[in-house]
Formats: C-alpha cells, sequence, structure tokens
C-alpha cells in the first residue's frame, strides 16, 4: 500500500469510529476564515478543500472572507472565536514569520494562538508587469527601468510583509534599485491595478495571474521557485534570470484556535489527511500552478516554527516595515 492509500485509509478507519469525547462534533456548520479578498491564492486554496472535507466530516464548511491589515483582521477573529472547531483559520507563512515581526504590539501571535490542522498547498510567485506600459521583455529590463529612475517604479502588494512585498524588497537589494510600495486588499485588486497600468510590477501568486498569463494581459518575467513551474514551462526562474536568493517556500496551512479540544483536532488533522491525499486535490492545485505540500501531523508544530524563524531572518535583513 503507498502512502497516500494509506493515509486514506487510516483517516476513514479513525473517522468512523466514536473515538472521542466530542461524540457529536461536527453537528453544524463549519467556518474557514480566509483573512484575504476572496480570488487570492489562501481563497482559492481553501475553497478547493472545503467541498471534499465537507464531504468527509459530513457538515456545510463554508468560506468567508475577512480582509484587512495585511490578514490580522481576520486572522484575529478566529484566535477571538470559540474554540470547538467551528471556526477555523486558512493561514500563510507570512502571517507566522513576518506579522508578528512588524507589528510586536499586536494582540495576534499565530504561533502562540493558533493549533495547526495541516499544510495545504504550496506555491511560487511571478514577477508579472502590464505588457505596454513599461515595455520590458526580462527581469533585466525591469531593473535596469528601476535604476535609470531611482524610487520611480512603484509595486502592488498585498500589504507590508506579505510575499509580493517581501518579494520585490528582495529584488532591489539584490538587484540595486529602489521602488515605491503601494498595497492593496488581496492579490485580486492588487492584480487589477497591474491590468490596468497603475502599478508597475507585482510578485503575484501563480494561481491567480497565470490565465491572464497565458492570455497575454500580463508580461511575466520570471518565477521565484527554484525550478521551473510545469504550468508556465518557459518561464525563466529568477535565480536563471541572474537574481538568486529567492529560496522562500510559500505555503498554506488549516489552523484552529489554540484552545481547541485535542480529540477535534485530531479528527480535523486526520480528516485533511485524507483530502489533500485525493487526486482530484492534487490536480486541482496544479491546474492553477500550485503544488502539494503535505507535512507529517508529528512534524507540523516543528515545521511551523522552523519556517517562522526563516522568514523572520529574511524580514530583518531586508527592512520590511508596516505601511
Amino acid at each position: 500500500m503507498d502512502r497516500r492509500s494509506f493515509l486514506i485509509a487510516s483517516s476513514a478507519a479513525v473517522l468512523a469510529r466514536p473515538a472521542f469525547s466530542q461524540t457529536d462534533w461536527p453537528s453544524r456548520p463549519i467556518r474557514i476564515i480566509v483573512p484575504f479578498a476572496a480570488g487570492g491564492p489562501t481563497d482559492f486554496i481553501a475553497r478547493l478543500f472545503s467541498t471534499p472535507l465537507s464531504t468527509v466530516l459530513g457538515q456545510p464548511v463554508v468560506v468567508e472572507n475577512r480582509p484587512g491589515a495585511s490578514g490580522n483582521i481576520g486572522s484575529q477573529a478566529v484566535a477571538d472565536a470559540t474554540p470547538d472547531g467551528y471556526t477555523l483559520l486558512h493561514n500563510t507563512v507570512g502571517m507566522h514569520g513576518i506579522i508578528p515581526l512588524m507589528y510586536p504590539d499586536l494582540r495576534l501571535q499565530p504561533l502562540r494562538d493558533f493549533v495547526p490542522i495541516a499544510t495545504t498547498g504550496a506555491m511560487p510567485n511571478v514577477l508579472v508587469t502590464h505588457p505596454t506600459k513599461l515595455q520590458v521583455n526580462s527581469v533585466q529590463q525591469l531593473v535596469e527601468k528601476g535604476r535609470s529612475r531611482p524610487g520611480a517604479l512603484n509595486f502592488a502588494t498585498f500589504g507590508s510583509g506579505t510575499s509580493p512585498h517581501v518579494y520585490a524588497m528582495l529584488l532591489q537589494k539584490v538587484a540595486g534599485f529602489t521602488g515605491t510600495p503601494i498595497p492593496y486588499r488581496g492579490s485580486a485588486p492588487a492584480m487589477t491595478a497591474v491590468l490596468a497600468g497603475e502599478v508597475d510590477f507585482l510578485f503575484d501568486n501563480i494561481s491567480t495571474c497565470i490565465g491572464q498569463i497565458k492570455g497575454g494581459a500580463l508580461q511575466a518575467l520570471g518565477i521565484t521557485s527554484p525550478s521551473r513551474s510545469s504550468a508556465l514551462p518557459n518561464l525563466p526562474t529568477m535565480n536563471e534570470a541572474g537574481y538568486p536568493g529567492f529560496n522562500l517556500n510559500f505555503w498554506f496551512s488549516l489552523e484552529a484556535p489554540v484552545k481547541t479540544p485535542a480529540p477535534i483536532v485530531e479528527k480535523l488533522q486526520l480528516a485533511m489527511a485524507q483530502v489533500i491525499a485525493e487526486k482530484s486535490y492534487i490536480d486541482g492545485l496544479k491546474a492553477r500552478g500550485a503544488e502539494p505540500f503535505a507535512t507529517e501531523r508529528s512534524e507540523l508544530r516543528a515545521f511551523i516554527v522552523r519556517e517562522t524563524e526563516g522568514w523572520q531572518k529574511t524580514a530583518k535583513e531586508l527592512g520590511v516595515k508596516p505601511d
């Protein structure tokens, strides 16, 4: 039996038996809060797994968007929710690794306030620009524009500390130019701004921009993954373009308030192990340029701590600050 079949079989067996004191859980719909605007990658992945998760648990799973303050508004709402397994958060590595560093006075501390259920996927970002505004066809040409007009170029972000912000700051550091960040409430409005020519460039998540790239509405210059994406095989990596260092893996995770009873957390973890091993879910990720990214339950906490430290180190080196 391969690993995927084992996960499905073992998860189904545990879910089928009344092993927990909360034998009636779940007895009503479950909400998954996405702390960013609809249409973005955090939203896309949550909606992709919500349907099979509903099937496994036998209750509706509803995705609700609560954007704002670089993800803090929706995340804080989940941290403050009753820890009964009915309000969950679809989180990002950026919320763990950078937000606490940027906003040390916030009540929200992701490592303290949430318990991980499962990593749900990972995806690279793509450096995109308007096809005619700057008239650039490579990362090098964009960099030359930035160097020739210090401070003149602007770039879209989803707020300070989000992946587009960090990647743009990293490019400026390794390439030696400066630009101006323009924050938006999520991937979809940021991409709309690039399409309209309101901003010069954006490191957008591949799942959001791939259709516009293939349709010619966006010019793709490079991808942040260590190797080329099968979804955009002709697009060079940032390293191939001559700008190394883009080795930060951007992943997503389902989480619950920290005081959620352990039996419910376990049931959710086993249910998600079944969902993310399904071929239809994996195919759904790959169709939008994302990748499956499963982490063993026993390793989840240590993995998130390690990743948090890595992203915080990069953010400090780049001098990432709040808007």
